[in-house]
Formats: C-alpha cells, sequence, structure tokens
C-alpha cells in the first residue's frame, strides 16, 4: 500500500513541481494543406484583349515565425472564354509561397514557374504549343470558417517565353480553398 502511494503522490506532484503543461487544443496549428478552385479574368497579351476560365490550385503551408509562413503552391488554370475560335491557354504553375497571418486575413506573396500550354486559333495552327512561364503575384486568403477560406484575390504577372520576344499576360483569380488538415 505504501508503495502505491507514493507513486501516485510522484505522479501528481512531478508535473507540478516541473511546471508542467498541456498545450491548448486551440492552439493554431503550425502547417496546413489546402485545396481549392477559382475563377479567372486575365488579358492574354495575344490579339484578344481578356479571357476566362476555371482553375485549380493547392497549398502546402508551414508557419515559421508566430505570423509568418513559407509554403509551396501548385495550380492548372484553363482560359478559353471569350478568345478567337479554338484559341485557348492553359497554365500549370508551382513554386514558393510567403504568407503573414492575421486574424482573419492572410496576405501572400508567390513566385511560380511551369508551363503553359497556347494553342494558335483553327485558322492558323491545329497544335498546341508548350512555353516555359514564370509568374509572380500575391493575394488576399479571407477565413470564412476554420476550413473554408475564400481566396478574395489573387493576381499573376506571366512571362511566357513565346518566340520572339515572349508574352506576359496578366491574370486576376478570386475563389474558395478548403484547408484539409
Amino acid at each position: 500500500m505504501g508503495k502505491k502511494l507514493i507513486a501516485c503522490l510522484f505522479f501528481i506532484w512531478i508535473p507540478v513541481l516541473a511546471h508542467s503543461q498541456a498545450v491548448s487544443p486551440v492552439k493554431d496549428k503550425t502547417a496546413y494543406i489546402s485545396v481549392g478552385g477559382f475563377y479567372s479574368y486575365g488579358q492574354t497579351d495575344y490579339g484578344q484583349n481578356h479571357a476566362m476560365g476555371l482553375g485549380a490550385y493547392s497549398d502546402i503551408n508551414y508557419r515559421v515565425w508566430r505570423r509568418i509562413g513559407v509554403g509551396l503552391e501548385g495550380e492548372a488554370r484553363f482560359l478559353n472564354f471569350h478568345l478567337v475560335s479554338g484559341t485557348y491557354e492553359q497554365n500549370f504553375l508551382g513554386g514558393p509561397r510567403v504568407t503573414y497571418k492575421m486574424k482573419h486575413f492572410e496576405p501572400y506573396v508567390k513566385f511560380l514557374a511551369g508551363g503553359s500550354r497556347f494553342h494558335y486559333p483553327d485558322f492558323i495552327s491545329k497544335q498546341v504549343y508548350t512555353y516555359t512561364t514564370f509568374a509572380g503575384g500575391g493575394g488576399l486568403d479571407v477565413r470564412l470558417t476554420d476550413r473554408l477560406y475564400l481566396r478574395a484575390a489573387d493576381f499573376e504577372y506571366q512571362h511566357w517565353l513565346f518566340p520572339p520576344s515572349g508574352l506576359t499576360p496578366w491574370v486576376y483569380s478570386a475563389g474558395v480553398s478548403f484547408r484539409v488538415f
């Protein structure tokens, strides 16, 4: 009986004397993955003034300091509305991003690289060409619930290695995302 009493007191008082405490269950997570979709409007820099389309993206983020986070973003964008017959653009980009967390807002900047596919108008060519693309941009995510976020604004300025001097389209997107964990 004495050994059990000593063991019980040991397990009760050691954490108190060591000033131990449990981590709060409401503490912000330091890493998360989110997936989402968006609607884009952009200037194509190829004969037309604008294009529209849908896309999807995913983020992997890790908060390195209290409010500053780093991560990766990948996106696929398909622009084909309001273009000349048969013309469309597709972007498949990925790269690093930096976020700044506030109570309900999370602004970010990003630099993406990858490939973009371009299909010329049907009367020029029936082939699809792929070009190396670089994009810089930023945006703002707004927290709606613990897991649901509104991508209120996302802006990218792209540079395509498109002969002879390249294309420089810009794209504005807005959408929603869901934090997986």
